[in-house]
């Protein structure tokens, strides 16, 4: 049976279908914050997936094909600040710098 449109388990699998290139960037962003001790949870919206930081201190989409990361207080607003996804380690640090005293630098492997 196909979950309906407009209920979390429908919205999850509109993500999936329509949107492959958006989740796979926010899933690789989201193992690139935790690199700076940030973890984000990831939650769909009417079918738009996007990292949320904190209780509602900070959302991060992409757009559909997984190309650029946008960031702000709220979801799919602007303005936004926004990065090409294809450097994965600065936006991470421009996230993590913007959230000011949770920022830490990079974990490095012993």
């Amino acid at each position: 049976m196909i979950p309906p449109h407009g209920t979390p388990a429908g919205d999850r699998l509109s993500a999936a279908t329509w949107r492959p290139g958006a989740i796979t960037a926010l899933q690789h962003l989201r193992t690139e914050l935790h690199n700076h001790r940030v973890y984000p949870a990831i939650a769909y919206d009417e079918g738009q997936p996007r990292l949320v930081i904190g209780s509602g201190t900070l959302t991060v989409w992409a757009d559909r094909e997984g190309m650029f990361f946008c960031w702000g207080t709220h979801h799919l607003e602007e303005p936004a600040e926004h990065a090409p996804a294809d450097d994965l380690p600065q936006v991470a640090r421009q996230i993590a710098r913007r959230l000011g005293e949770h920022y830490t630098e990079p974990i490095t492997a012993p």
